[in-house]
């Protein structure tokens, strides 16, 4: 069984940590940068689309969307791809790097054209993907250590996700909708730096011994074309593929929920940024907490399949109680933003453990030496998920007279629902037709 950062030799271990330690410093300002402009990003495609009405705006939030997702399709296999030939550090400074050119872009932006194009470098932000490749390298074999590293690192995203909404809808409403688009650019700068002084220059964090480093210093490196097909043939393995189809499916249901949900209570609700702000950071400091402290216990009592279909299923419970909110109060009161924040917490929970689910199986089904390119291909297909998803749920949305979210988490929750019915179905298989061959 492969050790743990927890169980490697003191000077080894102390390598794990720092790296891990750096790891999680990143993501949190990751996180902060990113989550900075959400709540902001609403208002600032209204004001730069100026006398547009009510649907032409949904309907250019929702390209803005699938514009970004469909660049990042591109660049996350790339980015695993990128992972496993030039290693941790040199990746995540590449990552961090074109993120601050990013946000740098979106700071200067005074047209959609612009706001558009400053999208294009995030082909390559990807520090999440940079991220649960060193976790789940660090762990091993351990299922339970690697929902822990994951569910840690999830945790370091949300501390940094948690301050960014709030702060960012805060700034936004003194009237600047550009200033924090300049803090995170400052904020993905110091990863760059981190990444370089602080990060291994391979994913050989542990230390194997010389033979086994030999080994892979004289392997010769795959071409690009001969990764990209090895990418495939990972993704058509029996265990690997009703997994992801999974998180390409989900990942469609999570766009259409999270693009049509802000839409919603900034129109309908009449919600200002620092309300949806403080609606999103409250969701992200619970699954920070719920990260650090539950995750494990909760890996080892139902394992990653039962998370993934708890995920499944909270979900398709929590999505009626958003349409269900809308449909029935008025006003953005306090006691409004309170549910829809309680709301948000639940089904924020409810899609962590789906992913901390999914990719626990996943990194576990492959070689360590696999697993930068598996991730890759996961978010290359979260990506892909979202180039459809905004636009379905903005569909949905303009077929509603009233503005309300039914046909949005009507078509969620059955999608969300049959899902489990696949993974059980076909997890159930999977085990069956492995026992079948050990005997």
């Amino acid at each position: 069984m492969a050790t743990s950062a927890s169980d490697t030799p003191s000077a080894s271990g102390r390598n794990v940590d720092m790296v891990l330690w750096v790891t999680y410093i990143n993501i949190v300002l990751y996180g902060l940068c990113f989550q900075l402009q959400r709540p902001v990003e609403p208002f600032l495609v209204k004001s730069l689309s100026e006398g547009s009405d009510s649907a032409e705006f949904t309907q250019t939030y929702g390209r803005l969307q699938s514009f970004f997702n469909a660049v990042q399709t591109i660049g996350s296999p790339l980015v695993g791809i990128l992972l496993d030939q030039i290693g941790i550090r040199n990746a995540s400074a590449v990552v961090f790097g074109a993120t601050a050119l990013s946000y740098a872009m979106l700071a200067s932006a005074t047209d959609m054209n612009l706001l558009f194009l400053s999208k294009v470098p995030t082909m390559l932000q990807a520090a999440f993907l940079v991220a649960q490749a060193t976790a789940a390298n660090v762990t091993g074999d351990d299922n339970a250590a690697r929902a822990r590293a994951l569910g840690r690192m999830t945790t370091a995203y949300t501390i940094g996700a948690t301050v960014g909404p709030a702060l960012g809808g805060h700034l936004a409403s003194m009237g600047d909708l550009y200033f924090s688009a300049k803090i995170a650019v400052v904020g993905s700068l110091i990863s760059v730096v981190l990444s370089i002084l602080f990060l291994p220059n391979s994913t050989n964090v542990k230390g194997d011994d010389d033979t086994e480093k030999k080994t892979k210093e004289n392997e010769p490196k795959k071409s690009f074309l001969a990764a990209v097909q090895h990418s495939l043939e990972i993704a058509m393995r029996p265990a690997v593929w009703p997994l992801l189809t999974v998180k390409l499916v989900g990942g469609i249901v999570a766009s259409m929920h999270g693009t049509a949900l802000p839409i919603t209570l900034t129109e309908k609700l009449q919600f200002e940024p620092s309300q949806l702000g403080i609606s999103m950071s409250t969701s992200m400091f619970v699954i920070a907490a719920f990260g650090a402290f539950c995750m494990a216990p909760l890996a080892r009592s139902v394992g990653p399949d039962g998370m993934a279909s708890m995920g499944l299923v909270g979900r398709a419970l929590m999505g009626p109680v958003f349409a269900a909110i809308v449909a029935f109060v008025s006003g953005n009161g306090q006691i409004v933003v309170m549910q829809v924040a309680l709301a948000s917490v639940l089904h924020a929970l409810s899609s962590h453990c789906l992913a901390t689910g999914l990719t626990t199986q996943t990194t576990g089904a492959v070689n360590k030496e696999e697993q930068g390119t598996l991730l890759g291909l996961e978010h290359c297909l979260f990506s892909l998920a979202r180039i459809a998803g905004p636009t379905l749920g903005t569909t949905l949305l303009s077929w509603s007279k009233t503005g309300s979210l039914w046909y949005v988490e009507g078509a969620c929750a059955s999608a969300d629902l049959l899902l489990n019915i696949f993974l059980f179905a076909t997890t159930s298989s999977t085990r069956l037709g492995g026992k079948l061959k050990q005997n």
